[in-house]
């Protein structure tokens, strides 16, 4: 049976953690080991949050560079049209040449522009990942890059608690928790991590496909992450999860 969280009160929910964890961690070797992973994933995240603020700073320090330089290209673009036109005007015999080094600075001018692009979605997954470890208030960055990734635009957005009564996910009775919940023509739920691993993408399978039972809804599962392992990439095709990573290592 699926209950919303909701359903218990704060204090009605930490006295039954109190009560019932203990005796759960001793029991049960293999949940006492899953909270353990569970911990050290979020405990290893934080001690790298400066590591990953310094990199979102380099990123917007190389993107600011690339504006400045293409600044200076259209600056030197001007004046070679200002030359053009003198020639245009004196020697109607070099058009052929000034077409061809149009060519060039419009080949130059996409590569850089492509270039800014990919820039502007690495600080964007940054952030976004960040956002999953960090106080949740990242939403609606995540939202803009569902949005972009799927081509929808969203009307209802939440970050999302079911309640898993009958222990189906872990064993035992747990809130389960999404960390991002969209609603539209297709209905995602979303994990954001610095680094995803194989478990990971297992769990969040069995999230999703819970997710679909307790909202009666088809779901589309998607996982924002700044870094995947190999196998884990491989597993997301699969199972039809759809992922948005900046390196898989």
């Amino acid at each position: 049976m699926c209950v919303s969280a909701e359903s218990l009160s704060s204090a009605e929910f930490e006295d039954m953690m109190r009560q019932k964890l203990p005796d759960l961690l001793r029991e049960h070797a293999a949940f006492r080991y899953e909270i353990m992973d569970i911990m050290a994933d979020v405990f290893a995240s934080r001690d790298n949050f400066e590591r990953i603020l310094e990199e979102i700073k380099e990123l917007r320090a190389d993107g600011n560079r690339q504006f400045e330089e293409m600044n200076r290209r259209f600056e030197k673009v001007d004046q070679r049209f200002e030359k053009v036109d003198q020639r245009f005007e004196k020697v109607d015999q070099r058009f052929e040449r000034v077409d061809q080094r149009f060519e060039e600075m419009n080949r130059t001018m996409d590569r850089r522009f492509e270039e800014m692009y990919r820039s502007q979605q690495e600080i964007r997954l940054e952030v976004s990942a960040l956002g999953g470890r960090v106080g949740r208030g990242l939403e609606e960055i995540i939202k803009q890059t569902v949005e972009e990734f799927s081509g929808q635009t969203f009307k209802k957005i939440e970050h999302l608690w079911l309640r898993d009564a009958e222990g189906e996910l872990y064993g035992v009775p747990a809130d389960v928790e999404y960390d991002l919940y969209l609603e539209d023509t297709v209905n995602y739920v979303v994990e954001v991590k610095s680094h995803t691993k194989l478990g990971d993408v297992f769990n969040f399978h069995r999230k999703s496909a819970f997710a679909e039972k307790c909202l009666e809804k088809k779901i589309q599962s998607i996982i924002i992450s700044v870094s995947i392992t190999e196998s884990a990439k491989k597993k997301c095709k699969e199972l039809g999860i759809d992922l948005i990573a900046r390196s898989v290592v």
